[in-house]
């Protein structure tokens, strides 16, 4: 009970002067981008409202449901995050995407105290209309959105979920990834816009190589002839050794002649 008392307090005498903001966006196609409202001049080398603040995004769904500000909130200095005008800004200069993993790294500027974690994410396939959860993966560090951080970078990696089509901005190929903590005088955080990048190198070759070892083995059973061959051919493609303890195949389907065994 003290402690939650001594961490509203605190809460409380830095309410007027907390913030973070999400300011960069890095994707995996070598593209970076800014946060949704980010002013390039900012310094970001203070903690103080003027001028460390007037960037930082307050993202409350009071303000989103009664009309006042869009999906993305708004900034003490450019008010109204206007969706479709970042998006459509974004879009110009370049997409990020995400990695292989459906993973998107950003960067959270903590400007001062209720900028800390934790942070939720979510995404948008349509411009900010609806959204869905994402995995935060990188957590910024800090308890009930507080923290003794001041004028610090943090990373945040939050992963899409696979299948993810985005479907906004001027191209059609826009998504938006919100982030925000739950401080008191915020929610803080910020939007990005971004693009889903190819699932294919870790994916692709991880598939590749367990259907070309399950080829081979296959082939090397037809030599042998017979089930047990099979199996036997399995077991050295898998480079098991003579003795080692034996595992048990489960569900795995047996294509051409020796079709309809499972082992």
């Amino acid at each position: 009970m003290f402690f939650r008392t001594v961490l509203l307090a605190f809460a409380f005498a830095v309410s007027v002067r907390g913030h973070g903001a999400i300011t960069n966006v890095a994707g995996a196609n070598g593209v970076t981008g800014a946060g949704f409202g980010i002013i390039a001049s900012t310094p970001r080398d203070g903690s103080t409202p003027v001028p460390f603040e007037q960037d930082t995004s307050i993202i409350r769904d009071v303000e989103i449901n009664s009309g006042r500000t869009g999906a993305c909130g708004r900034t003490p200095a450019g008010g109204n995050n206007d969706v479709a005008t970042q998006l459509a800004a974004a879009s110009q200069a370049g997409l990020p995407t995400t990695a292989s993993d459906g993973s998107l790294s950003m960067t959270l500027h903590q400007v001062n105290a209720d900028g800390a974690g934790k942070y939720t994410c979510e995404v948008s396939t349509d411009g900010g209309n609806s959204f869905s959860a994402a995995t935060v993966t990188t957590q910024v560090p800090g308890i009930l959105s507080l923290s003794t951080a001041k004028a610090e970078d943090f990373p945040l990696v939050a992963a899409v979920a696979a299948g993810t089509k985005c479907a906004a901005g001027p191209n059609g190929d826009a998504c938006i990834m919100r982030c925000r903590n739950g401080a008191l005088a915020g929610p803080f955080g910020g939007c990005v816009a971004f693009a889903m990048g190819n699932v294919t190198d870790a994916a692709a070759t991880s598939s590749a190589s367990t259907t070309s070892s399950a080829t081979g083995a296959a082939t090397d059973a037809t030599a042998s002839g017979g089930l047990s061959g099979l199996l036997s051919a399995i077991k050295n493609k898998l480079g098991r050794a003579e003795g080692a303890p034996t595992k048990r195949y489960i569900n795995s389907r047996v294509a051409g002649q020796f079709s309809g065994y499972w082992l």
